[in-house]
């Protein structure tokens, strides 16, 4: 059977999509419509691409120098350029400070020199990054490992070249309607990407700004060349992580809002699937594991409870739709695992990817046999949850 399908965003623990995917397309079914953020951005660009989830299964297990390769994503920031360190808020911040027994001339040089060292010095150059870009670390090592995905092996045949495409290229060459979330966070609203609202977007940037978790990568800023949104221009806009907006937002393909199919296109005549990572449920540990330590700068209290803030603030109306629409919900148990843990050991990973495996297995063996699709709401409550989803859908899109 053929399904819409949502995939929420998760960084790392995102890897439990694979196996959900393994068990679904196990069972014959496959995707009509994607819709991703984050580390669903990933797998539904992946999955548009042809990928099966045994090749995105071995694309887990690559491996850079004895590592996992998903763990050289978070990688060191770019040598900042003269003009930069020049006109950055450090910089700006250290020349506020006046100590009035040094001179002026001396002062200044002293404050520049301090600047430049803070940028360029291996040891400091994260921290310059996290104040001047948004983020710890550089995601170049992602863009590259992702070009040569979408370059990688066949698709019906013939050997796959969507990397430089943009997103309506990719569409006139796929037919699958892909969308990505991401956030501006200079205009303050949601993006969804695709061929209708951003043609002129690459496919890879797309993925790029969708995945880039705040604090964690550097923002990416949207470029002149990529066109417009919908029409306005946001060239020079900041754009994140959609999961900052919107991380699970399944209720786009169930509103049947004119500004709602606007972006996404008209409704389809398949049922709607999301996989939600729940971080409420424990993934069982393999025997033999007694303790596994991953310590990572963003995993530390005190961002964790700043991204647990944002969290509550922004996806209280994913938390409405997916309680109204629970039939239509798979969870995919993530609990124990960190949002940045890509070096994680090929244990907890194989632990992670075969409860997602289970977590599928369990929901479709529930589907009525008679249709192997998600039962709707009663009858009796249709248009209130209909109702409820072109509002949320409409809320988050800023309508």
């Amino acid at each position: 059977m053929k399904y819409d399908l949502v995939f929420e965003g998760g960084g790392a623990k995102g890897m439990v999509l694979v196996g959900a995917l393994q068990e679904f397309s196990a069972r014959g079914n496959t995707g009509g419509r994607l819709l991703g953020t984050s580390a669903g951005a990933i797998t539904a660009a992946l999955l548009a691409a042809g990928y099966s989830a045994e090749e995105m299964l071995a694309a887990l297990n690559e491996r850079e120098n004895g590592k996992p390769v998903f763990a050289t994503f978070m990688g060191q920031p770019a040598p900042f350029t003269p003009e930069e360190i020049t006109k950055s808020a450090i910089n700006a911040a250290l020349h506020d400070i006046n100590f009035t027994f040094i001179p002026q001339g001396l002062e200044e040089k002293l404050y520049s020199q301090l600047s430049s060292t803070l940028a360029n010095d291996p040891k400091f150059r994260h921290f310059f990054a996290f104040v001047e870009r948004g983020g710890w670390y550089a995601a170049d090592r992602f863009v590259t490992w992702l070009q040569t995905k979408l370059d990688s092996g066949l698709w019906q045949g013939k050997p796959r070249h969507f990397s430089p495409m943009t997103l309506a290229e990719f569409f006139a060459a796929t037919k699958v309607d892909l969308s990505l979330v991401a956030s501006d966070t200079h205009g303050g609203q949601i993006l969804v990407l695709n061929h209708r609202t951003a043609p002129q977007c690459p496919l890879v940037w797309a993925v790029r700004m969708s995945m880039s978790i705040p604090l964690v990568w550097n923002e990416v800023i949207w470029a002149s060349a990529w066109g417009p949104y919908q029409g306005r221009n946001i060239t020079g806009h900041a754009i994140v992580d959609g999961g900052m907006l919107s991380n699970f937002p399944i209720e786009l393909f169930i509103s049947d809002a004119p500004q709602v199919t606007k972006l996404m296109g008209p409704k389809q005549d398949c049922p709607v699937l999301g996989m939600l990572i729940d971080e409420a449920t424990v993934v069982p540990m393999p025997r033999g594991l007694l303790v596994q330590v991953n310590i990572n700068p963003m995993e530390l209290q005190t961002v964790q409870r700043l991204l647990r803030l944002v969290n509550m603030m922004t996806t209280a109306h994913d938390k409405m739709v997916i309680d109204e629409f629970s039939h239509l919900v798979v969870r995919l148990p993530a609990g124990g695992y960190g949002t940045t843990e890509f070096d994680m050991s090929d244990a907890r990973r194989e632990a992670l990817v075969d409860a997602g495996r289970q977590a599928m297995r369990a929901y479709l063996d529930r589907l009525p046999e008679s249709t192997s699709a998600p039962r709707g709401p009663a009858e009796d409550s249709d248009a209130r949850a209909q109702r409820l989803a072109d509002q949320v859908a409409m809320r988050v899109l800023g309508e």
